[in-house]
C-alpha cells in the first residue's frame, strides 16, 4: 500500500497534470490577435459545410473533408466569425494535450516526468497552434489511433482487442480523410505496433479487425462521393495533381539541415546499442523496444512531413516533445518528483529551452529600443547589414474593423477600408438584386458579410490555389464564364512573392472584360499582396 505521503504526491502531480491539459489551451482567448495566413481557408470550409453544403458535392478539395467538420459545427453553435476558429482549436488542443498525456501513461512513464515532456509539447506545438489548420489537427487524430493500437499491446480480453484495434483503425482513416501524408503514416505506425502486438501474443485477431476496420472506414468516407468527381479533386499524386515528395528534395532536407532530428536519431541508436550490449535480450522485451519504436517512427515521420507539409516550416515540431518522453523512459521511472519545488526547477529550464519563441515574438520588439543603438556610424551585430525590407507591415496599423465575422480578430486598416468601400458597392447591387461574386481573395467571409450566394458544383474549387486546387480545367471554366459577364463584382488578389499563388490567366481574362476600380492591402504578413476590385464595364 502507498505511503500517505506519495499518494499526496501523486494526487498532486495529477492535478498539475490536468490544470496543464486544460488550462493552456484557453490562454490565447485572452488576446486578440492579427488575421493569419490560409484562415480564408479554413473559415470557408467550415462555413458551407455549416450552411448545408456537402464536399465534393457542392465543391472540391484536394485534401480530405474531415479537417472542416468540427469547424462547422462550431459555426452552427457559435456562428460563422473567424474568432471561432479560435475556440474550436482550444477544444482541439485540450484534446491533443490529453492524447499526447494518455501515450506516455500507456508506455508506463511516470506522471512527473509525464508533466515536463507536455509542458515541452504545449510550449513548442500547442501553444502556437491556436489557429485551425489540416496540418495540425491530422496529427491529433494520428495520436489517437497511436493511443488505441498502444491499448492493444496491452489489452488481454478479446472484446478489449476488437474494440482498440476497431478504434485504432477508424481514427487513423480519419487523419488519412484531413490530410493524406501523415494520415498514411497513421495507418502504417498504428498498423506496425499492432502487428508487433500480434506477433509477440501469437494471435492476429487485431491484425484482422484492424486490417478490415480501415477498409470499411475508408469505404464509408470516400464511396458516398465517388459520383461527385471525388477522384479528380482527390489528390493522390494522380494529373493534374503531381506528388510533392521526390527523393532529392527527401535526402536535400536531411542531409543540408535537419540538425534536431539527427541528433536524436544518434541518441536514440545509442539508447538502442546500449540496451542490448547490457542484456541482448533486450530486443525482446517490449517495454524496451515500442518506446524506441514510436521515438524512431516519429523521427522518419518528422523527416519526410516537412517535405510533403513544408508549410508552415515548424508544423513537425511535434517530434521535439515525442522524444523527450521516449528519453525520459529510458530512467525507468527513476526520475521522480518527491518535491513540487524540483518540478517546478525543471519546467522552468523547459522554459528557457523554448524562450527564443516568447523572446523574438513577444518581447524583443518591445524592449530592443531600450538596449541597444540606431545610430547608423556605429557598427555592430545589429547594424552592420541595412534593412531594405519595406514589405513587412506594421502590426500597429492593424485594427479590429467594425465587421460581425472580424470581431476580436486584427486586420490591416487599410483592409478594413477596402471591405467597407466593397460593401457599399454590394449594397448598392443588391436593390436591383444584382450580386454575382466572383472572390479570389482570401477575404472568404465576404460571403457572409455582403452577403452573396457561394457558387457550387462538382467543378468548383473550395479555393483558388493555383497547382494545388485549380488547374487547367478551372481556369478555362472560370474565364468562360468571366467572358460571358456572370459576375458582376470580381475581387482578385495579386501575391507577387507567391508562385502564381491566384491564376494570371484568369486575371488576364478579367482586365479584358471588366473594369478595375480599386486595390487595397490584402491581410498578409509579411507577403506585400494587394486585392483588386472589378466590376463590369456597363456599370
Amino acid at each position: 500500500m502507498k505511503s500517505f505521503n506519495q499518494l499526496n504526491r501523486n494526487d498532486s502531480l495529477r492535478i498539475i497534470e490536468w490544470g496543464i491539459i486544460i488550462a493552456t489551451p484557453f490562454i490565447p482567448l485572452l488576446f486578440t490577435f492579427p488575421y493569419r495566413i490560409n484562415l480564408f481557408l479554413a473559415w470557408e470550409g467550415a462555413y458551407r459545410i455549416s450552411m448545408g453544403e456537402i464536399p465534393y458535392r457542392d465543391f472540391g478539395t484536394p485534401v480530405g473533408y474531415v479537417f472542416w467538420l468540427l469547424p462547422a459545427l462550431f459555426f452552427k453553435i457559435l456562428g460563422p466569425y473567424v474568432i471561432t476558429l479560435l475556440k474550436v482549436q482550444v477544444f482541439i488542443n485540450i484534446i491533443s494535450n490529453y492524447l499526447f498525456t494518455r501515450i506516455f501513461k500507456q508506455l508506463k512513464l511516470d506522471v512527473g516526468a509525464r508533466i515536463v515532456a507536455l509542458v515541452i509539447f504545449v510550449l513548442s506545438y500547442t501553444l502556437f497552434n491556436f489557429w485551425p489548420w489540416y496540418n495540425h489537427l491530422v496529427f491529433v487524430l494520428e495520436m489517437a489511433s497511436l493511443l488505441f493500437a498502444l491499448k492493444v499491446v496491452t489489452a488481454e480480453e478479446n472484446k478489449k482487442l476488437i474494440l482498440y484495434s476497431f478504434l485504432a483503425a477508424a481514427f487513423a482513416g480519419l487523419s488519412f480523410m484531413t490530410k493524406q501524408d501523415t494520415g498514411g503514416f497513421a495507418l502504417l505506425f498504428s498498423g506496425l505496433i499492432i502487428l508487433f502486438a500480434s506477433i509477440k501474443k501469437r494471435q492476429y485477431l487485431s491484425v484482422l479487425v484492424f486490417a478490415g476496420s480501415y477498409v470499411v472506414c475508408m469505404v464509408l468516407l470516400i464511396v458516398p462521393f465517388l459520383s461527385y468527381n471525388f477522384e479528380y479533386w482527390f489528390n493522390y499524386g494522380q494529373s493534374p495533381h503531381f506528388s510533392r515528395l521526390t527523393l532529392f528534395d527527401l535526402f536535400d532536407e536531411f542531409l543540408g539541415a535537419s540538425k534536431w532530428i539527427k541528433f536524436y536519431l544518434l541518441l536514440l541508436v545509442a539508447i538502442l546499442v546500449y540496451k542490448i550490449n547490457k542484456n541482448w535480450s533486450a530486443i525482446f522485451d517490449i517495454q524496451i523496444v515500442l518506446p524506441l519504436f514510436v521515438g524512431l517512427f516519429i523521427l522518419l515521420q518528422a523527416s519526410v512531413i516537412q517535405v510533403t507539409s513544408y508549410t508552415p516550416l515548424d508544423g513537425n515540431i511535434y517530434y521535439h516533445s515525442i522524444i523527450a518522453g521516449v528519453i525520459l523512459l529510458q530512467f525507468d521511472n527513476k526520475i521522480v518528483f518527491h518535491k513540487i519545488w524540483s518540478l517546478f526547477l525543471v519546467v522552468c529550464l523547459v522554459g528557457l529551452w523554448w524562450s527564443n519563441v516568447f523572446w523574438v515574438r513577444n518581447i524583443r520588439p518591445k524592449v530592443k529600443s531600450y538596449f541597444q543603438t540606431t545610430e547608423k556610424d556605429v557598427v555592430s551585430k545589429n547594424t552592420y547589414v541595412l534593412e531594405n525590407d519595406t514589405s513587412k507591415m506594421k502590426r500597429s496599423n492593424w485594427v479590429v474593423p467594425d465587421l460581425e465575422s472580424f470581431k476580436g480578430v486584427k486586420i490591416p486598416e487599410e483592409t478594413a477600408t477596402g471591405i467597407y468601400k466593397i460593401l457599399e458597392i454590394s449594397n448598392r447591387m443588391e436593390l436591383k438584386n444584382e450580386l454575382k461574386v466572383l472572390n479570389m481573395s482570401e477575404l472568404t467571409q465576404l460571403a457572409f458579410e455582403m452577403p452573396y450566394q457561394t457558387e457550387k458544383g462538382t467543378h468548383h474549387p473550395l479555393w483558388y490555389h493555383q497547382g494545388v486546387a485549380f488547374f487547367d480545367r478551372e481556369v478555362k471554366y472560370f474565364c468562360e464564364k468571366i467572358e460571358r459577364e456572370e459576375y458582376n463584382l470580381i475581387l482578385f488578389q495579386d501575391i507577387p512573392d507567391l508562385n502564381n499563388f491566384y491564376s494570371y490567366e484568369v486575371k488576364e481574362c478579367i482586365v479584358k472584360n471588366y473594369k478595375f476600380k480599386f486595390k487595397f492591402l490584402a491581410p498578409r504578413i509579411p507577403e506585400e499582396s494587394y486585392i483588386e476590385v472589378y466590376q463590369l464595364k456597363t456599370e
